[in-house]
């Protein structure tokens, strides 16, 4: 299976997934009573999915991952190989020693394996002496055991011709009769291209028997963490019931959020507790005393502006009441002011300004000192009223 498959797969379980969530959702007109039938349709749609669509790629997650490792790894990988003696071992060797990132193939001989036992020792060690004379490129022939002979090949020997010597042994002799010959090979391989030459292997009479490396360590390091397959089926039937828990319960939690929000844009921030700058005068005249503000009324007061606006610095009611445009005098001001005083009425202008005032305001208090005396009388023939609060009305 290759990546593209592995990535068609998991698409379809996310297409599963979105059908769960999206009945789920349903719940405003199936009734959420429906819960149970809501859970085991999650569950159903999630076991059979990971049964179907995802425990068919555990099989091909140890090369997928090898796939990914091997272009972060340097060095040399070694893959071990069984070749098919029905064909030229010689023509195998050079096809796979001819792949590309292939360093070198290495053998160490033949293994051969008979029908039964000999008929005396001197029987069987005829029979090691025959195979051995019969080709230069064999070593030596082993006994390993449960009638099977290990005929050890010379460095960079023929290994065709080594096969076709014990064949005419076993045709020319009546030694016993031969079950079956197989050839194992080592290759030294690059890293980084693992995949491609294992690949490459298969298609030459040739069936992969191990890879050890970096690149095998580091992904079975990996692999040793992904669940198999019963537990893939269990976690996929759980993704299935959460997935439909979160699209029955998307409602509430989406309508309960939102009023959270609309309760938070309504306190009081701690920009709004602070208390405003009034100006006296830039509002309108009018019953501010009887006028409330409701809880929600953010709009400020027109006889106030907010010290946080960028616009308060530049307005012109700034200045009111403050010292900005004072102006200290010095001693050429009073100088010239002497000046003026002299001009205007010479040495005893200052006294008669005085007596000019003293008199003005004697004229003008006895018409005040009039005024009183008669609102003091009008308001004693009045009838006292007691003055009773008002209620507020609610």
């Amino acid at each position: 299976m290759d990546a593209l498959t592995i990535v068609i797969m998991l698409i379809l379980f996310v297409i599963a997934m979105i059908f769960v969530f999206s009945t789920a959702l349903l719940t405003p007109y199936i009734g959420k009573k429906n819960l149970i039938t809501v859970v085991l349709l999650g569950l159903i749609v999630g076991v059979v999915g990971g049964a179907f669509l995802l425990s068919p790629i555990m099989d091909d997650v140890p090369d997928f991952t090898r796939t990914l490792v091997e272009d972060s790894v340097t060095g040399s990988d070694v893959i071990e190989m069984d070749l098919s003696t029905n064909g030229n071992l010689t023509e195998i060797i050079q096809n796979i020693s001819s792949i590309h990132g292939v360093q070198k193939v290495e053998y160490e001989g033949i293994t051969i394996k008979v029908d039964g036992n000999f008929d005396s020792n001197n029987a069987q060690s005829n029979f090691e002496t025959a195979i051995n004379n019969s080709n230069d490129n064999i070593v030596s022939v082993e006994d390993t055991g449960n009638n099977t002979f290990f005929v050890r090949i010379s460095e960079g020997g023929d290994p065709q011709a080594v096969l076709n010597s014990i064949y005419g042994v076993f045709s020319e002799g009546t030694y016993t009769n031969l079950r079956y010959t197989a050839m194992t090979a080592n290759a030294t391989v690059e890293a980084n291209n693992v995949t491609n030459i294992m690949s490459a292997i298969s298609q030459n009479n040739a069936m992969i028997v191990n890879v050890s490396g970096p690149t095998e360590d580091r992904t079975n390091a990996i692999n040793q963490y992904m669940p198999d397959k019963t537990n893939v089926i269990l976690i996929s039937g759980i993704i299935g019931v959460i997935v439909a828990l979160a699209g029955f319960f998307i409602d509430s939690i989406y309508t309960f959020r939102n009023n959270r929000k609309r309760r938070n844009s309504r306190r009081e921030t701690s920009r709004d507790r602070i208390k405003r700058k009034t100006v006296p005068g830039t509002g309108q005249k009018n019953n501010s005393k009887n006028r409330r503000r409701s809880k929600n009324d953010k709009v400020p007061r027109k006889d106030s502006i907010d010290i946080f606006d960028d616009s308060f610095d530049q307005s012109p009611k700034q200045n009111i009441g403050s010292n900005k445009n004072f102006k200290e005098l010095s001693e050429d001001d009073l100088k010239t002011r002497e000046k003026t005083d002299e001009n205007k009425g010479g040495r005893f202008s200052g006294l008669s300004n005085i007596f000019r005032r003293s008199s003005g305001n004697n004229k003008k208090s006895e018409p005040r000192k009039q005024e009183k005396e008669e609102k003091h009388n009008n308001s004693s023939k009045e009838r006292k009223v007691p003055r009773i609060k008002p209620k507020r009305r609610e």
